[in-house]
């Protein structure tokens, strides 16, 4: 329960504070040449693994992703641009929306989960909510 309160506590804050959003004309640099993605299963937002779940958050949406070798390979990329297990790296990925089964079995959760089918791209989050510390 306290996961799902962390991950539900982080979509929030990341939802105010990011301006991401599920894209249909994404562009993508492949092989130093840019193109055009027209394609409705192209998703850009945000993306954060913690120990047994994993999120990504559009502009409208957040999404339950399914922990597969997909989204292990993501999530490998993902490291070595995060500076905590905490931070959320920008991603464009193409993917199918399925309901989400753990939504189904217990209630929790989000109501569709993303299937990875390829990953376009992955990048540090351009901005981050910072809390100073009261001295």
């Amino acid at each position: 329960m306290k996961r799902f309160l962390v991950l539900c506590l982080i979509a929030m804050v990341s939802i105010a504070c990011k301006d991401q959003e599920k894209s249909t004309n994404v562009v993508v640099e492949v092989n130093a040449a840019t193109s055009i993605i027209e394609d409705e299963n192209t998703f850009k937002g945000e993306f954060v693994y913690l120990e047994d779940a994993a999120v990504l958050t559009t502009k409208n949406e957040i999404y339950a992703v399914r922990i597969d070798s997909k989204m292990e390979e993501l999530n490998a990329l993902a490291v070595p641009l995060k500076k905590t297990q905490f931070d959320m790296v920008n991603v464009i990925v193409k993917g199918e929306l399925v309901p989400n089964p753990l939504k189904q079995e217990t209630g929790e959760g989000w109501d569709q989960m993303m299937i990875i089918n390829e990953i376009l791209e992955v990048t540090p989050a351009t901005s981050a909510a910072v809390v100073a510390p009261i001295k």
